[in-house]
């Protein structure tokens, strides 16, 4: 049993700062020390890299270190999405990250050289249970790693072949010195967002209670990514979390009601 529980609601906010833009995308916000950026158009993952080399060749496709990097993405893109600006007239607004095991299977490398750090694969049974968890190689040539399949945000392995559909393309480019970087908030107070409250109600479990007036996808996953718990939880009711399957260490949460996304962190000490 734990004999403590930290919750601590982690709230990515969107930051945009005058200077730096590119005229083929459009800009998803600012984030640490990055601007980010999607495609206005669609390319196979080859073509999206050398589009971008030419255009700046600094920049590659997307390499991603963290969750929270991860999510921040995802998140303005389903923003992008939700004002009408990314096609979506014939399939979803998917995307090309910069990552690939063309060269050895199973050995996943971002095109920018920078460690494989990280990695947020899809390996949810609700959603894999055809082809097994992400990366899957389902027919035996997935070598390239593409956003925006599942809904919450992890990835999957796609293909690269003749006449597969085209994607847009994520990039992100170095801000400029004068721009201001005081741009990560940890707040629950933001009035665009609409929060669940999370409250602890006992050593081995905590209640779920919202406003929302639908019912809410919760998903919970190990700092590994694996999945350790999931529900759907009723409207404006009190929603029990049971938490004595989690050993130590650091949990992500998700909670979606419609378009509505809402991302926490838990963190369990001894």
């Amino acid at each position: 049993m734990h004999s403590s529980l930290k919750i601590l609601i982690v709230v990515i906010l969107p930051f945009f700062s005058w200077g730096q833009t590119f005229n083929h995308a459009y800009i998803l916000g600012d984030w640490g020390n990055h601007r980010y950026f999607i495609s206005k158009e669609k390319f196979s993952f080859w073509e999206a890299e050398m589009h971008i080399q030419s255009i700046d060749s600094s920049i590659h496709l997307l390499s991603v270190h963290s969750f929270i990097e991860n999510m921040y993405v995802f998140n303005q893109v389903q923003s992008l999405i939700q004002a009408g600006k990314l096609d979506q007239s014939t399939y979803p607004a998917y995307y090309w990250l910069g990552g690939s095991d063309e060269v050895s299977e199973g050995i996943w490398e971002w095109l920018d050289d920078t460690p494989w750090d990280y990695d947020q694969w899809e390996t949810d049974s609700l959603y894999t249970w055809q082809q097994g968890p992400e990366p899957n190689n389902a027919g035996g040539h997935e070598h390239y790693l593409m956003g925006n399949y599942y809904s919450d945000g992890n990835w999957n392995d796609a293909t690269n072949d003749p006449g597969d559909l085209p994607f847009h393309y994520v990039f992100k480019k170095q801000r400029e010195e004068n721009q201001d970087t005081n741009n990560n908030v940890i707040s629950t107070n933001h009035s665009h967002f609409i929060f669940p409250t999370l409250q602890r109600a006992a050593l081995s479990k905590f209640v779920f209670q919202t406003t929302w007036r639908a019912e809410v996808i919760y998903s919970l996953r190990d700092s590994n990514g694996r999945m350790v718990d999931q529900q759907v939880f009723q409207a404006n009711a009190d929603n029990l979390i049971y938490l004595p399957v989690l050993a130590n260490g650091v949990y992500h949460g998700t909670m979606k009601n419609g378009t509505d996304i809402f991302q926490f962190k838990i963190v369990l000490t001894e």
